[in-house]
């Protein structure tokens, strides 16, 4: 131990003798290592961690096998599994939903997701206050009761310990408040935040759930027994699936068991993943680099080093010594890492939200402490071994012989540090293909077609006091007794109020804008065709008032769109998009032709005519692939249907164009107070902030790999520009030999340029191939662009090219420069 500190102090000595060289290498180390330290510890807590629930590790998620992520099903394929299944401890289940929760003055959107009972006691989730549903709470017609979080109790109700038995008003129903769950509870997890300030309710079926196999707005998880893996669980739900009844070909149900956590962390899993990747580059040219200038200094120390040999020392000695001066600078590379790791965390927790999971306990644990360890010994044996093993070699008698005279560039040390360079640029390269090709990647999705403008819109959604939310939806067969439509008394009227107001050139109400994330999905029939009923005609579903194609800009191909003059007692019609019609009207004009919207046990109980098609809109992202889409006019759609529940009496969403860039927010709420003083307004956007959100992720990525780029190029210029500085030096001697001897400067300069473009082009030359057999890779980050895009090489090339000359230059004029006397004087 003795020895040991003594090493480190002498190591302590050596690295305040050169403190610029040494404050180099910590920085360079502490970068790469500070960026893996960050992104490891979003790695570990999100992918690696276990959610915060009781046996996290044996929750699955059940679904449809053809959806890939979440997807729905319905109470009876539910309610087969939960009572056939011996495999799975607990089925339980949940519904997204919102709803809106009123005082005396203020109405806000809160979400709302139902839950069978049994979902908390599953998940081991316990109450801060009060209890959780029981049994009963579940039954059909059973208590209005609910489950608030903690956060919407401190802040709505200022953390009241008397919340217990009192009632609150949901979407217009009095229920009493039974618990209060922790802020660290937010089941469902891809609710994401808004769970923070939301409220649970008890799944009670309704005569429709009860009925209806296609009644598909219900989450399945599970928990698997002990001892069985989630491949016994798929075996079983195989079998389970062929004996649930298939009334309808459209309804079968083959159901695929996933683990919970992967499916809540697939979207992000790839990509964290790769920036993993690629700041492992980055780690290893930080590596490369300080080896560098290891290297650097035992040249410089190899006299000290054979004097040490000639007095005694053994080699095994003098290589620890310098593993010893190694290990001080990683220890404070890997110190100043953590600060910049937890700067980097910071910038993390601003994300935008729905970025990362659960980003909120994203935190250093002590298994990233464990990686930080191990960063430190890599760093450590990587950036030392080459030095030592230098010294190992060296012949002691040579190196006093040689007096100050240095080594020259063919020695081992001086092919070393060009190797290492020329790794730094091979890697450097793999950064900038992935650079380019994200670029190009932004580049294409910017220049898109939206189908839509996005200059001076406004959206926002409205919620209605009584939200009828999607888990409690029927058909009612009193079509004789319809109810009035809240499009007639409510948003029509609202419309033509905001149309009057100052600056606004039109408005119009949407449920589906583009880019929303509100997506209605319905099956349909084209009156007329032959059914197929293995491959039924499906799209997305919106309602719309006039004005809507003209607010946001989108031309309309054929026909006529939808005008408000399109009430319930004129010809039902439908607008469809542009993907529709080249899908089921492919050569045929779709214009006049009728569509069987959701068949009758919907509630559709009349065809609808359409009347134009419209350019296709991007609906969920920008670049990705356009759904077919049926425009329906809002006051066509019967009360008595699902859909009219399902698209108008939950939430809607308006358009607003104004004739400059003027805030809307205030206006909006002062009109929807004058007419609809319940409604809760929320998610107040532009267009273009909507496009912006919607490309973030793009984004990010290109600036993270760019900075990485950026600081690889950083170190391959400190490499090059080191290695050619000892190259001048050794060869000071031979340079002033040789221009005593009729050398020209201009010679001696392109000696120098011509050594470090031949360690440029090594190097590049196998980053290009190495890029070119792992481009592949990236492919799913890309958007029409090739892996393998010829002009990303073509620049890649010549940009490491042109910073190797830059990086050249100073040392070829410095060996320009020299005077032939002095050099052999020296010498």
């Amino acid at each position: 131990m003795q020895t040991l500190l003594r090493d480190i102090s002498f190591a302590l000595g050596q690295l305040r003798k050169t403190p610029g060289p040494a404050f180099l290498a910590i920085l360079t180390l502490a970068l790469g290592v500070g960026a893996n330290t960050a992104i490891f510890t979003v790695i570990e807590s999100v992918l690696l961690r276990p959610l915060p629930y009781a046996h996290a590790d044996r929750l699955l998620y059940i679904a449809p096998a053809e959806r890939e992520g979440f997807g729905t099903t319905s109470w009876l394929n539910y309610r087969d599994i939960r009572d056939q299944s011996r495999q799975l401890e607990t089925v339980a289940g949940y519904s997204e939903d919102v709803g809106v929760m009123q005082d005396r003055d203020t109405s806000e959107s809160v979400a709302a997701p139902r839950i069978t009972t049994n979902l908390i006691s599953m998940l081991g989730g316990q109450p801060l206050l009060g209890r959780v549903f029981t049994d009963a709470d579940g039954e059909t017609g059973g208590p209005a009761v609910a489950l608030i979080s903690e956060g919407l109790w401190r802040e709505s109700f200022h953390g009241d310990p008397g919340i217990v038995g009192k009632a609150i008003k949901i979407s217009g129903k009095p229920v009493t408040v039974i618990g209060v769950m922790p802020g660290s509870f937010r089941f469902p997890e891809q609710m994401g935040a808004d769970m923070r300030k939301g409220v649970w309710l008890p799944m009670q079926p309704t005569a429709e759930m009860l009925k209806d196999r296609g009644y598909n707005f219900f989450h399945i998880v599970a928990e698997m027994r002990p001892g069985v893996a989630a491949i016994q669980a798929q075996r079983e739900l195989d079998s389970i699936a062929t004996h649930i009844p298939k009334t309808k070909a459209e309804f079968s149900f083959v159901p695929r068991a996933t683990l919970y956590q992967e499916v809540l962390t697939g979207p992000v899993r790839p990509v964290l993943y790769a920036l993993f990747g690629a700041l492992g580059l980055v780690l290893l040219i930080a590596c490369a680099n300080v080896s560098n200038l290891l290297i650097a200094r035992c040249l410089g120390r190899q006299q000290e080093f054979a004097v040490r040999a000639a007095l005694g020392a053994s080699r095994v000695r003098l290589v620890r010594q310098l593993l010893s001066e190694g290990m001080v600078l990683s220890l404070f590379g890997c110190g100043l890492g953590v600060i910049i790791a937890e700067l980097a965390m910071i910038a993390v927790r601003k994300l935008p939200e729905g970025t990362i999971p659960r980003v909120d306990s994203i935190a250093i644990h002590w298994t990233v402490v464990l990686a930080l360890a191990a960063f430190a010994i890599v760093t450590t044996v990587l950036s030392s071994m080459l030095p030592a093993l230098l010294v190992a070699r060296s012949n002691p008698q040579i190196a006093l012989q040689a007096a100050s005279r240095g080594i020259g560039s063919r020695s081992v040390s001086g092919r070393l540090s060009g190797w290492l360079v020329a790794g730094e640029v091979a890697l450097s390269t793999l950064l900038l293909v992935g650079t380019g090709l994200l670029f190009h990647t932004l580049w294409n999705l910017q220049q898109a077609r939206l189908g839509f403008e996005t200059a001076h819109i406004t959206s926002f959604s409205a919620m209605p006091d009584d939200s009828a939310g999607f888990s409690a939806m029927a058909v009612s067969e009193d079509t004789a007794n319809a109810r009035p439509s809240v499009a007639a008394l409510v948003y029509q009227p609202l419309l033509e109020r905001i149309r009057q107001e100052p600056g606004v050139q039109s408005a119009a109400l949407a449920t589906s804008p583009p880019l929303s994330g509100m997506d209605v999905g319905t099956s349909f029939e084209i009156v007329g065709q032959a059914k197929d009923p293995s491959n039924k005609p499906e799209g997305r579903i919106s309602a719309v008032s006039g004005d809507y194609a003209r607010t946001l800009g989108t031309p309309i191909l054929r026909g006529r769109m939808i005008d408000d003059s399109d009430i319930a007692t004129t010809p039902f019609v439908v607008v469809i998009n542009d993907t529709l019609a080249r899908k089921y009207f492919a050569g045929k004009d779709p214009l006049q032709k009728q569509l069987d919207i959701g068949g009758k046990d919907t509630g559709m109980i009349k065809p609808y005519t359409i009347v134009g098609v419209l350019t296709d809109q991007a609906d969920s992202s920008v670049g990705g692939t356009v759904q077919p889409l049926i425009l329906v006019p809002q006051q066509q759609i019967p009360t008595t249907s699902l859909f009219y529940q399902a698209l108008l009496e939950t939430v809607v969403s308006f358009v607003v164009k104004t004739r400059g860039s003027v805030p809307v927010a205030a206006e909006m709420r002062s009109a929807f107070h004058e007419v609809a003083p319940g409604f809760a307004l929320d998610q107040f956007q532009t267009m273009q902030e909507a496009v912006e959100n919607n490309t973030f992720s793009q984004r990010l990525g290109l600036y993270l790999v760019g900075s990485f780029a950026g600081l690889a190029i950083a170190m391959v210029i400190a490499g090059l520009y080191g290695v050619l500085s000892q190259l001048v030096s050794y060869r000071r001697r031979e340079i002033g030999v040789r221009m005593a001897l009729g050398a020209t400067r201009s010679g001696v300069a392109k000696l120098i340029l011509r050594k470090g473009s031949i360690l440029i082009g090594a190097g590049l030359g196998v980053g290009l191939v190495l890029a070119f057999i792992t481009a592949r890779l990236i492919k799913g980050f890309l958007y029409q662009v090739q892996p393998l895009d010829v002009w990303t090489y073509v620049a890649v090339a010549l940009t490491l090219l042109a910073i190797g000359l830059l990086a050249s230059f100073l040392p070829a004029r410095r060996a320009a420069s020299i005077q032939p006397m002095e050099a052999l004087r020296t010498e």
